[in-house]
């Protein structure tokens, strides 16, 4: 038996409980159901020039590997070459991503601005620290993307050969 009390079916009638549930969502940040990544150094950053430079001189594939961490703003420009992993779904996948990622000596991770305790800079900071835990410290590096997608496009969004667009 379902029961309702007087309360609760006041707020069902008037939508109350639904922008309740929607205050409590929209007040409660994606990344709290994670751990901040906790590192002995700060994670480390490269510009879009610089990475430009080691795209153009054939590292992408091989040396260098672009993570877009953004989800649903993943659809406009992107570095080409880069796979999207959004940064929700990145840290509980860790144990799996890091034996992949970590065949790259350099893995550049961005969202938006990469600005400080965004998508960019955690997911960064998490690879980093499952690196340092699997023993791969010195093999493999996750950095950011200076500026993130947004100094990107500013630098090399005109450029076919560099980036792309949905």
């Amino acid at each position: 038996m379902l029961t309702i009390y007087p309360a609760t079916a006041r707020r069902l009638l008037t939508g109350a409980l639904y922008s309740t549930v929607a205050e409590q969502q929209s007040t409660t940040p994606w990344h709290a159901a994670f751990p901040a990544p906790a590192l002995k150094a700060p994670v480390g950053s490269i510009t879009p020039q610089e990475l430009a430079q080691k795209l153009q001189n054939g590292a992408g594939g091989k040396d260098v590997l672009v993570v877009d961490v953004r989800r649903t703003d993943f659809e406009n420009h992107f570095v080409r070459g880069a796979i999207n992993l959004p940064a929700h779904s990145l840290y509980p996948t860790l144990s799996g991503v890091v034996p992949l990622l970590s065949r790259y000596p350099l893995v550049v991770f961005h969202c938006n601005s990469c600005s400080a305790g965004g998508r960019g800079v955690r997911s960064a900071g998490w690879y980093q620290e499952a690196v340092e835990k699997a023993g791969l410290d010195g093999q493999t590096s996750g950095v950011i993307l200076e500026g993130g997608i947004k100094g990107w496009v500013a630098a090399f969004g005109g450029d076919e050969q560099l980036t792309s667009k949905l």
